[in-house]
């Protein structure tokens, strides 16, 4: 079945980074944490302890060479009615990267990326129904002796299926596809083209 992605660019600056444990009646964030270098931390972050791909993925970039880090991920699930048939069970959440390369990273950078990615989601997704939108924006970094805006990748993605269990199935290999798309090659060829 084909992707549905979309894209958008936004310049509206909504995270900080780091930003503070938030919680309410329907978020439970535990804040910020750098992961970079600290595998052993990416595999007990909480928001992904439902999903191996997305604790691979995490752990992955926390030890990988390239510049790429994540900055927040969460995970879910729900009914969509409007949904076609047999699809209407969605499970999905979203992880947002930055490069440590900050102002050297352009939205050209970002979106030759999301390219790669996009790519990968189309040759991976065989008989899954997933839609996985990227959507460029500002972050204000306060991290590494930098205190600056920069740019960010915020990816939302879902899978659709009949059941509950086929959606979490598909939400799996969706992330893997994610992850897979990511990759150090693809990430370096696209992030660091003028270095």
């Amino acid at each position: 079945m084909p992707v549905n992605i979309t894209n958008s660019q936004s310049y509206d600056m909504h995270t900080s980074v780091p930003y503070p444990a938030f919680f309410s009646s329907t978020r439970s964030n535990r804040g910020f944490v750098d992961l970079r270098g600290r595998p052993e931390l990416a595999a007990t972050v909480a928001e992904a302890e439902n999903s191996r791909a997305l604790r691979a993925f995490l752990v992955r970039i926390a030890v990988t060479r390239t510049t790429l880090f994540s900055i927040g991920c969460d995970l879910g699930h729900h009914v969509d009615p409007a949904a076609a048939k047999g699809r209407r069970r969605v499970s999905g959440g979203y992880i947002q990267l930055t490069s440590s390369l900050y102002d050297r990273v352009g939205p050209e950078d970002w979106a030759r990326l999301c390219n790669c990615v996009s790519d990968t989601l189309q040759e991976s997704a065989h008989m899954d129904a997933w839609d996985v939108h990227f959507k460029l924006e500002p972050v204000w970094i306060d991290i590494d002796d930098v205190d600056q805006a920069t740019g960010a990748v915020h990816v939302a993605y879902y899978a659709n299926a009949k059941t509950h269990h086929d959606a979490l199935r598909s939400r799996e290999r969706l992330i893997a596809a994610i992850d897979r798309g990511f990759s150090d090659e693809a990430v370096d060829a696209s992030l660091r083209s003028d270095l």
